[in-house]
């Protein structure tokens, strides 16, 4: 019985051993600090997302300026994990470019931390970003980008941004479908007052879609220009 009981315990240690841990993929000193389970390449095992941010205690820097007394500006990274049948994790893409900014920006000091979440839904990957400022400003912001796997890629297929006045209330909302190159735009929006919500489509020309790991913090301007 002791035997079998060693046997045992060996095939196992043996097994957990052999997989490839997720934890394999986070750089040395850095922790997780948002992650999301979904099927991302439809192979109906269920894949992991991690943001993955720095713990470099000196980047967390004295603000003279308005905003928090300490601003974190420790870099935060994006890792695909494609999971398969034997439970081992490969990495699929990355995107460390600042795409997912720091919590701080020390060019910024007023707003707060950009990111909201990260998600898997049908098979898409969503990443979600409100931009609200504690200072300095009275307009907020978000948001949403849905990116597909395909082409061996991930590519932006959609993105959903909102605009507010904490003043007047005014909202204005944009929606881009980039596979089909239609974009619509809603104004007459407002928190405050009845709305006349008016919404205008259109076409827009792309030539390739933005794939993930290209994607930096000033993607969300080229976004909302088209």
């Amino acid at each position: 019985m002791r035997c079998i009981v060693l046997i045992l315990f060996v095939l196992m240690s043996y097994v957990s051993w052999s997989q490839k841990s997720f934890f394999e993929y986070v750089p040395k000193n850095w922790k997780i600090v948002s992650t999301a389970k979904g099927d991302l390449n439809k192979d109906g095992i269920e894949d992991l997302v991690l943001i993955v941010k720095d713990n470099d205690a000196s980047n967390r820097i004295k603000n003279e300026s308005l905003g928090p007394g300490i601003l974190d500006v420790n870099s935060r990274n994006l890792l695909i994990l494609f999971k398969d049948k034997s439970g081992n994790y490969t990495l699929a893409d990355s995107n460390s470019n600042g795409f997912i900014p720091s919590e701080n920006l020390a060019e910024d000091p007023c707003l707060e931390d950009p990111f909201n979440g990260v998600s898997i839904v049908k098979n898409i990957l969503i990443l979600d970003f409100n931009y609200w400022y504690s200072c300095g400003s009275s307009s907020s912001s978000s948001i949403t980008y849905k990116f597909r796997c395909q082409n061996n890629n991930f590519e932006l297929i959609g993105a959903d941004y909102s605009s507010y006045s904490r003043f007047t209330g005014d909202q204005w909302n944009t929606s881009i479908n980039f596979s089909i190159k239609k974009k619509e735009v809603t104004t007459g929006l407002n928190e405050f007052h009845e709305s006349n919500p008016v919404t205008t489509k259109s076409s827009i020309e792309i030539s390739e879609l933005f794939k993930l790991k290209d994607c930096y913090f000033d993607t969300y301007s080229e976004v909302l220009s088209f």
